[in-house]
């Protein structure tokens, strides 16, 4: 038997808790809010019940999270249901749901996202930035597609420029 999906869109009322395991290991705790928001009789939008949830990941993907997304944020997300036991400090056995996250981004129905391939080193939005820049730095000297004709005419040299500063049918491969 497997354990119960939630699949959802969700805000995350926390900002992600990053830590690491004694082992070395990326843990984020995330904590996100579903709720069914509906325009009443008179169009206001307001909350309708809302189901809290503690969310959890693991390794690279724990560590993307942390540099990806902030409090506040709407997110797209994809679990396995599951519950967690514990043990209060006074002795008391307490359990409760949480989320084993396999899938969470930002949602972009009310904004917008760049991506980036992680490197995989989990160095963090700094490296990232860094590694960004020396893309854009080299934009162009490595592109197979640039022609290296200047434009004329008000027209665009492109790859399928054909050395005129038009366009032609003729691939350039």
């Amino acid at each position: 038997m497997s354990l119960p999906m939630l699949n959802g869109t969700a805000r995350l009322i926390d900002a992600p808790e990053l830590r690491f395991s004694a082992q070395g290991t990326a843990v984020v705790k995330v904590r996100l809010a579903f709720n069914a928001r509906k325009k009443d009789d008179s169009g206001q939008w307001v909350d309708g019940d809302s189901f809290f949830i503690d969310g959890k990941l693991f390794g690279q993907h724990a560590q993307n999270l942390a540099d990806s997304l902030e409090k506040g944020m709407e997110v797209v997300v994809s679990g396995r249901l599951k519950t967690e036991r514990w043990e209060t400090r006074e002795g008391e056995k307490r359990s409760g749901p949480s989320l084993l996250v396999d899938s969470i981004g930002p949602s972009l129905r009310f904004a917008t996202a760049r991506v980036e391939k992680s490197g995989g080193s989990g160095s963090g939005k700094q490296d990232a930035y860094r590694a960004a820049q020396a893309a854009s730095s080299r934009e162009g000297l490595e592109d197979p597609w640039a022609s290296g004709v200047p434009a004329s005419g008000g027209q665009a040299a492109g790859a399928w420029g054909g050395g005129s500063g038009g366009y032609s049918d003729e691939p350039p491969f």
